[in-house]
């Protein structure tokens, strides 16, 4: 899982520039989940002044990939 950021996927190499990497069996799905749900909840609420919509949605973002990353991999 690559955030802000990108992966290079060659032949012979990978190439990674970004601000974190974690390779599947490095993601704590249960946490991942959690992480989700509370992004979803804050972005069902945006409209609540208190709410960092920006903060929510990459929230969100990071953990729909972690996600994806790792039951990808079978984790």
């Amino acid at each position: 899982a690559v955030t802000w950021g990108f992966a290079e996927v060659l032949p012979d190499r990978v190439i990674v520039l970004a601000q974190t990497a974690e390779r599947p069996e490095e993601i704590d799905r249960d946490r991942a989940q959690r992480a989700l749900e509370r992004a979803e909840n804050r972005l069902k609420n945006a409209s609540d002044p208190t709410i960092d919509v920006q903060r929510a949605h990459e929230a969100y973002e990071r953990a729909v990939a972690r996600l994806q990353a790792a039951r990808h991999a079978g984790g």
